[in-house]
């Protein structure tokens, strides 16, 4: 097996560890803070995640429509924050879900949206409602998408930290951009002022981190690592931002009581970092820290080599 090696620096192991919990572990790069799953699971645990859970699919149309609409308003906030509005573009969306933000881009006059969704019932219930999703990753669908190139924008939302190598498809879409087209993306940032005081003072005490979602998250990045990615794949960086992921985001998922037990413990630990959350949200948003980020790049002149 080839010795792993961190994807935005190159740096070779040893790797500090960070958390570990379930069997995964997340390590950091010494040179560039990189953070990232090593090893990363077998296809076995994600064919396993939400990814391909029809329940899961049914409830974006459902229960969870209304939220992931708002999250869809949001990135068109966050691209008109720089400079930038749907309006005229053609977009491809790569993990476009259920298609939220593809309905929201068509409702703000883009020319064109394309979708691309890994989960077939997922992709298929966004054509059921007329939506251009296509099923598979995309690479797998590269082909049809070359026939219908350039695109002048395509999005990643909450999609690169997911991917075994991001880069890879980083490098794809600049295939399928005009020459002066924008790739946007969003993730968690791992330096965020939250994740960064709950590491410090709950995560190796307890074993309960509010921030990585484990095992489907690859990759944590940080504003200079995700600077580093875009200007490695080809891209000059426009823009990076931080913003609040929704505490009850949290509350719900990695905070849940499967995740923090139940009685006294669940309850000091929930108080715990709502405490920690009280304190850090406006401190975060004043000083641009964050629990997520935003990026925004534009095709540079000339390609990078391939790693």
């Amino acid at each position: 097996m080839a010795e792993r090696e961190c994807i935005v620096c190159g740096q070779r192991p040893p790797f500090a560890p960070l958390f570990a919990r379930d069997g995964f572990t997340l390590v950091r790069c010494p040179s560039c803070r990189l953070v990232f799953l090593d090893p990363q699971p077998g296809a076995d645990v994600l064919d396993r995640a939400y990814y391909h859970d029809e329940a899961f699919s049914q409830a974006l149309l459902g229960d969870l429509r209304a939220i992931t609409l708002d999250r869809a308003r949001e990135k068109l906030g966050h691209l008109g924050a720089a400079g930038l509005t749907p309006h005229g573009l053609r977009i491809l969306d790569v993990g476009a879900s259920s298609g939220a933000w593809l309905e929201v881009a068509r409702g703000a006059d883009a020319a064109a949206v394309v979708g691309v969704e890994l989960g077939a019932s997922t992709a298929a219930a966004a054509r059921d409602r007329g939506l251009d999703v296509r099923t598979g990753t995309l690479e797998q669908v590269l082909p049809q998408l070359q026939d219908e190139a350039p695109f002048d924008l395509v999005t990643f939302w909450d999609v690169l930290e997911h991917l075994p190598d991001p880069r890879h498809e980083l490098r794809l879409a600049r295939t399928l951009l005009r020459p002066g087209g924008h790739v946007a993306a969003t993730f968690p940032n791992v330096e965020g002022l939250y994740p960064r005081l709950t590491h410090r003072l709950f995560a190796r005490r307890t074993g309960v981190w509010e921030y990585p979602e484990l095992p489907v998250h690859f990759y944590d990045f940080a504003p200079a690592t995700a600077r580093r990615l875009l200007t490695g794949t080809g891209y000059a960086v426009e823009a990076v931002r931080t913003f609040a992921t929704p505490y009850d985001f949290y509350r719900e998922t990695s905070l849940s009581p499967q995740r923090t037990g139940h009685g006294r413990r669940r309850r000091a630990l929930r108080a715990a970092f709502d405490a920690v959350h009280r304190v850090a949200y406006p401190v975060a948003r004043l000083t641009d820290r964050g629990n997520a980020q935003f990026v925004l790049g534009r095709t540079a002149a000339a390609p990078p080599p391939a790693a």
